[in-house]
């Protein structure tokens, strides 16, 4: 049988309360007793509800991409084995778990063409544009450096399945990261960014002028335009900590698969 189903989490959107740094507070750590069960490997980042019945939480950080990454979360879920298994996707990207290499590439392309055309509809030709070129600039950053965006998300989602674990898709609706990037750049940075994502998706060889991972093209992004940090990373830490604090307080054990720049976000908003 298949997984469960697949849990959106796209009603909760921006009541998000930060309850301090897991960091700052050593009791939300899930100790561990090694009488009771082998330590956890130092990829893992085990986390606990404040609730007396609340559940735990199990992040992992993967560098999008990484068959290494994909590795590791496999063996994650088959050894804690938990109810739910949490993606760091939204449902308009819900076509990264495709695992089709024929049409893997096809629904990404349309299902961003959709998106383009409906915010150029709705007036926000700017936020079309941006959406447009941040895709073709990571794709091509992809299929420069041979290879496979989802890879990791596409593992945890067969793995969920031979486990009987239910899929949460817990990130933020794309669209809004995106207009809520536009809506963080003055005229000026808005003008570059998209100069410089198009000189990089159409014009630039890649080899030499480019980083080859995803985080290293948000790093990029970043240290170009430190205003996108918030937006890009810090807002959606928020986003998604709310979303897993809201299933393991109802006392359910949960694996997380996110990009490594979000665990000590997703912590510190614990």
């Amino acid at each position: 049988g298949g997984s469960r189903n697949v849990v959106m989490a796209e009603p909760m959107h921006d009541r998000l309360h930060a309850t301090g740094s897991c960091h700052d507070n050593e009791d939300n750590f899930l100790r561990w007793d090694s009488e009771d069960q082998e330590e956890l490997p130092d990829w893992i980042t085990p986390l606990k509800s404040m609730k007396r019945n609340g559940g735990i939480l199990y992040l992992v950080g993967t560098s999008h991409s990484s068959e290494r990454s994909a590795g590791r979360v496999r063996e994650a879920i088959r050894r804690l084995k938990p109810r739910l298994v949490m993606l760091e996707l939204c449902k308009r990207r819900k076509h990264c778990l495709s695992t089709d290499a024929k049409n893997r590439e096809r629904p990404a392309y349309c299902g961003t063409c959709k998106s383009v055309c409906h915010m150029s509809l709705m007036g926000h030709g700017g936020v079309a544009l941006l959406a447009h070129l941040l895709s073709r600039f990571l794709e091509k950053g992809a299929k420069t450096s041979g290879t496979h965006p989802g890879i990791e998300f596409q593992v945890a989602a067969a793995e969920a399945r031979k486990q009987r674990a239910s899929l949460i898709l817990g990130d933020r609706d794309y669209t809004i990261t995106v207009q809520r990037m536009w809506a963080s750049l003055s005229i000026f940075d808005r003008f570059a960014l998209c100069w410089m994502l198009f000189l990089g998706a159409y014009i630039i060889p890649w080899e030499t002028k480019r980083p080859a991972s995803t985080a290293q093209h948000l790093s990029w992004m970043g240290k170009h335009f430190p205003r996108l940090l918030k937006p890009l990373v810090s807002e959606r830490d928020e986003y998604m900590a709310h979303v897993l604090r809201y299933f393991v307080d109802e006392g359910n054990s949960v694996v997380a698969i996110v990009g490594k720049m979000h665990v000590q976000g997703i912590c510190r908003s614990w």
